[in-house]
């Protein structure tokens, strides 16, 4: 028996240029529609300016950081503008 984390499939991502999550959804090669699928979401994560990314999720690692949830700080980023304000 090992005792490797199990592979739970893969997940492609929508990120900013500091690295934090926009965009996120799951793989499933034996769906229909699947190749459909994912390949609007790329396009959509490119025509919107993110960097896509493409990982293998294993059972028990952190997800990674989603806009909202952290920001990098610089005004400049692509996460500032994703950031909900707070409106009076």
């Amino acid at each position: 028996m090992s005792d490797a984390p199990e592979s739970m499939g893969f997940m492609d991502h929508g990120k900013t240029n500091c690295g934090l999550l926009v965009m996120s959804r799951w793989d499933e090669p034996d769906r229909d529609g699947n190749a459909k699928d994912r390949q609007r979401f790329v396009k959509d994560v490119k025509r919107t300016g993110l960097s896509h990314s493409r990982i293998e999720r294993f059972e028990g690692d952190q997800f990674p950081e989603w806009v909202g949830e952290l920001h990098c700080g610089d005004a400049q980023c692509q996460c500032q503008r994703y950031l909900r304000t707070k409106q009076a």
